[in-house]
C-alpha cells in the first residue's frame, strides 16, 4: 500500500489546494495512506481554508529565506509517516521535497510535483534552484502551455503534462434546485453570469466590473455572481457598490448545485493554467466566455466543437460584447451548452487520478 504526503503552503480556498485535497481523498478511498503536509500555514477554519476532513494534515512550520532545517523536519516526518511518495504541490514545495527525499538515504520516497500556476518565487536562484530539485523528480503541469513555458524558461527539465480533471459523477447536466435563485435574490428571467475565483490581482475581477457596468446599460437581465474571497475581497465589494446587476457569494457549498443555476460562466484571467472551475461549469453544460490565455484555448476547444466564446485579455470591452451576444441569443447559448458537456468529457478526474496513482507507485 502506498504512502503518499502532499506537501502545499496551505489549504487557503483556491485551485491548487483544492487539486491537491481531491487527490489525497481519492487515495484514502483508494485504500492508500494519504495526507498533507503544511508548512506556511496552518488550516484556519472552513471560513477561509478548504476543511480537510478525513484527510490527515500535519503543520511544519518554515522559516524564512533558505530553511535547510525544515528540509530536515521534514525527512523525519517523512520517515515517520513511512512514505513511499511525496507530491509536491508548485515550486518551493518541489525544492523542499527534493532535498528531504535526499536526506533520507536509506529508501528515500518518490518524488512526485505537479505546477498548478506559474512559480510563486520568480527569481533567477529559485529557477536553479527547481532545475536542480527537478532531477529527482516525476514533475507535471496541468496544461501544455504551461509545461512548455516553464521548460522554456529554464525551471524545469523534463516535464509532462497531467490536466485537471472533472468528477463526471458529480458535475453533469441537471436542472438547478428550484429554490437556488431566490435565495441569491436572483429572478428567474435573469440571465446569470458566474465568475468563480480567488479575489486576486491575476484574475482581473477590475475588468470584470467594468464590462458589468456597460452591461447594465446595454443589456439589464445580465446579473454577475462572484464566487470567492482573497486579498481583493474588500476593494472589489467597494468597486461593485454602485452596480445592481453584481452578487457575491464567498464559496458555495455545492458546487455542482452553483454550476446549474448558471446560464454563463467567465473568467478573465490575465493568465491561467487549467482551471478546473471551467471544466466543472462545461461538465454541467454551462456556455464559456474566457479569456484566450493559458490552457484555456485547449479546453474550450476552436470552432464548432467550441464550448464557449474567447476573448483578449486585459480588454472589458470585448468581454461585455461576448456576454451581450450570449445573453442575447438562447439558441447560441444551446449550441455551447451541448458542445460544453462534451469536451467536458475528455477531462476526467478518473484519467488525472490514474495517472498521478502510476506515479506513486513509480510505475511511469
Amino acid at each position: 500500500m502506498t504512502a503518499v504526503a502532499h506537501l502545499l503552503s496551505g489549504l487557503t480556498i483556491g485551485g491548487k489546494e483544492r487539486a491537491a485535497l481531491r487527490l489525497a481523498r481519492r487515495g484514502l478511498r483508494e485504500g492508500q495512506d494519504h495526507a498533507l503536509v503544511l508548512f506556511d500555514q496552518p488550516f484556519r477554519g472552513p471560513e477561509t481554508d478548504f476543511d480537510p476532513g478525513e484527510v490527515p494534515t500535519h503543520f511544519l512550520p518554515r522559516g524564512g529565506g533558505l530553511d535547510l532545517r525544515f528540509a530536515w523536519r521534514l525527512a523525519r516526518l517523512l520517515r515517520r509517516m513511512g512514505a513511499g511518495a511525496i507530491h509536491a504541490h508548485n515550486d518551493t514545495a518541489l525544492f523542499y521535497a527534493a532535498l528531504a527525499s535526499r536526506l533520507l538515504l536509506r529508501r528515500p520516497p518518490r518524488v512526485v510535483a505537479t505546477f498548478h500556476t506559474w512559480p510563486s518565487h520568480p527569481t533567477s536562484h529559485a529557477r536553479r534552484l527547481n532545475r536542480l530539485a527537478s532531477r529527482v523528480a516525476e514533475v507535471a503541469a496541468v496544461s501544455d502551455e504551461l509545461s512548455e513555458r516553464l521548460r522554456v524558461a529554464g525551471w524545469l527539465g523534463p516535464c509532462s503534462t497531467i490536466w485537471n480533471g472533472v468528477d463526471q459523477g458529480e458535475f453533469f447536466p441537471a436542472p438547478a434546485p428550484p429554490s437556488w435563485r431566490r435565495e441569491m435574490g436572483i429572478g428567474d428571467d435573469a440571465i446569470l453570469v458566474g465568475h468563480v475565483a480567488r479575489l486576486d490581482p491575476i484574475k482581473r475581477h477590475a475588468d470584470l466590473l467594468e464590462a458589468a457596468a456597460t452591461l447594465a446599460r446595454t443589456a439589464p437581465r445580465v446579473v454577475f455572481l462572484l464566487v470567492g474571497q482573497g486579498p481583493l475581497a474588500e476593494q472589489v465589494r467597494r468597486d461593485a457598490a454602485g452596480l445592481g446587476n453584481i452578487r457575491f457569494l464567498s464559496q458555495a457549498a455545492d458546487m455542482a448545485a452553483l454550476m446549474r443555476g448558471l446560464d454563463l460562466i467567465t473568467l478573465c484571467s490575465a493568465h491561467e493554467a487549467a482551471p478546473l472551475v471551467l471544466l466543472e461549469g462545461m461538465a454541467c453544460g454551462v456556455p464559456v466566455v474566457a479569456t484566450h490565455v493559458g490552457g484555456i484555448p485547449h479546453m474550450v476547444g476552436t470552432g464548432g466543437d467550441a464550448a464557449g466564446l474567447l476573448v483578449p485579455p486585459f480588454d472589458p470591452s470585448s468581454l461585455a460584447a461576448a456576454i451581450g451576444r450570449l445573453a442575447a441569443h438562447a439558441e447560441e447559448r444551446a449550441h455551447f451548452s451541448a458542445a460544453a458537456a462534451r469536451r467536458a468529457a475528455a477531462f476526467s478526474f478518473e484519467a488525472e487520478w490514474s495517472a498521478y496513482d502510476r506515479l506513486y507507485r513509480g510505475e511511469a
